[in-house]
């Protein structure tokens, strides 16, 4: 790869513990190398947020409402065998069923994409755990990968389709000012390594006209190679490999897709746990106040566990088609798909950015699996010029220099023009962004899908672990309740 393709290093995962209106809770792209660079910046909901007008109402009634129960009613409480100590008991069972299902639910989805690798001492073979863990999305990155790309092909645009858009003839002109010194550099190079002699012994005169004369004639060669490489894409080009290549080397990319698609719904789930937290602690504790069995509260712990973590998942992309009650007054959806519009302008402005911008496609095509091919064909375009160029004086440099060795140089000058191909295409990288335009047709198609298409282009790719993070909330929900056991008595 050229120098001008270098390879970023950056930093460890940071926790996203802080203030919510802190920004110093992002978290970084990647903790690992990448040969291609991504500039986004991921923000993970907090745990810890900002508390608002509605928050401090509640806690307000609440703990008004304890505090009457201390001192106001405390006589009558006692006098139904409810003395301060059993009060606070009774108290702590919803207090601690709100804060764990709000700590829980945020765990589960912050464990979905983080760490982005493995931390821990052993790790089952083929899965994301062991004694340690790693999120989810990354631990099956190539799979997403390929799925996201099937599924982009597939419903959104194909290869060719993107590459039609691209005008060879406006690259042509766009690179002539470039290929001027480009060429000359070339012809020189091979001109002093194959014929030094011959070379050195022609005046200055002559060598700039045949420079000179090799300009000229680049514009139609570059166009017409252009305009083959177009034709041919599919066949130079393996796009499941190049997203493939790059979800894996920056498996924080992949991350950032979910995250800004669907932060909205992150800190809604996040949020809705401390709710759910509440209600289910309401009822635990009318249950504990007729039935005070101590096996009760890992039990329920379970259930609050699993079923909070589960409600949650589900809420995201459930149901798929709107539904209407009350006379169409109220219309329940899946989160996500509620904001199609906004996540797709989202999804388009990161793939076109990050994962199919021309920064990301040139080097992926030089340096892909189908790059001989284009190697040949960029060969052929060549050696087509070459002969042109010389045109009727041709015969006489085979007499001169031999058919082989003419053969020799056209071949290396062809070398020479793919080995400054990456730094060239360089030059028009914002024309051929502009010429692809990626972003409005990725966004404006993914928002005319229908509910059930769209929700199939990101849902499917982590749908398969979702059962671990119920398991972990159940898990989470027994030690809680074990604890509370222990705390409260037997």
């Amino acid at each position: 790869m050229s120098s001008s393709w270098k390879t970023l290093q950056v930093p460890g995962l940071r926790r996203p513990f802080l203030h919510e209106d802190s920004k110093e809770f992002r978290t970084p792209n990647s903790d690992i190398e990448t040969e291609m660079t991504h500039s986004y910046v991921t923000e993970f909901p907090p745990l810890f947020v900002k508390i608002g007008p509605k928050l401090i109402a509640v806690f307000v009634v609440v703990g008004s409402a304890l505090g009457a129960c201390l001192t106001i009613w405390s006589d009558w409480l006692l006098a139904h065998g409810i003395n301060r100590d059993l009060l606070l008991k009774y108290a702590s069972i919803p207090f601690v069923s709100t804060v764990f299902t709000y700590f829980h639910i945020w765990a589960a989805l912050y464990m979905t994409f983080y760490p982005l690798q493995y931390r821990g001492c052993w790790q089952i073979k083929g899965t994301n755990t062991g004694c340690g863990w790693q999120g989810i999305v990354p631990s099956r990155g190539e799979k997403m990968a390929r799925m996201s790309v099937k599924l982009m092909t597939t419903k959104l645009l194909s290869v060719k389709e993107v590459f039609e858009r691209i005008d060879p003839h406006m690259l042509a002109e766009e690179l002539d000012p470039v290929l001027h010194s480009v060429l000359n550099d070339i012809i020189e190079k091979v001109a002093e390594e194959e014929e030094p002699e011959l070379w050195k012994s022609l005046p200055v005169g002559v060598k700039n006209e045949l420079i000179l004369k090799a300009r000229e004639g680049a514009p139609p060669v570059i166009a017409a190679m252009m305009s083959d490489v177009k034709n041919n894409i599919e066949t130079v080009f393996d796009l499941t490999d190049m997203v493939v290549k790059s979800l894996v080397h920056d498996p924080g990319l992949l991350n950032h897709m979910f995250i800004k698609c669907g932060y909205q719904e992150l800190k809604f789930i996040r949020d809705c746990g401390a709710w759910m937290g509440a209600i289910f602690g309401t009822f635990q504790v009318a249950l504990w106040i007729y039935w005070s069995a101590g096996w009760m509260l890992p039990t329920f712990g379970l259930v609050v566990g699993l079923l909070s973590n589960w409600i949650a998942l589900k809420m995201i992309f459930e149901p798929v088609e709107p539904i209407l009650l009350f006379g169409g007054r109220i219309k329940v959806q899946g989160l996500f798909l509620k904001r199609q519009k906004e996540v797709a302008a989202e999804y388009g402005k990161i793939v076109a950015l990050n994962v199919l911008s021309a920064r990301q496609l040139v080097p992926a095509i030089i340096k892909g699996p189908c790059s001989s091919k284009l190697f040949e064909l960029i060969h052929r375009h060549v050696h087509g010029a070459c002969d042109e160029f010389m045109g009727v004086s041709r015969p006489f440099i085979h007499l001169y220099a031999g058919a082989a060795q003419y053969s020799k140089c056209k071949h290396k000058v062809g070398d020479k023009l793919i080995a400054n191909l990456g730094n060239t295409m360089r030059h028009v990288e914002r024309q051929l962004d502009h010429s692809m335009d990626l972003e409005n047709v990725l966004t404006s198609r993914m928002q005319a899908l229908p509910s059930a298409d769209f929700e199939g282009l990101l849902h499917p790719v982590f749908q398969e672990d979702e059962w671990k993070l119920v398991l972990m909330g159940g898990v989470l929900g027994v030690f809680i309740g074990m604890l509370q056991w222990w705390a409260l008595g037997s």
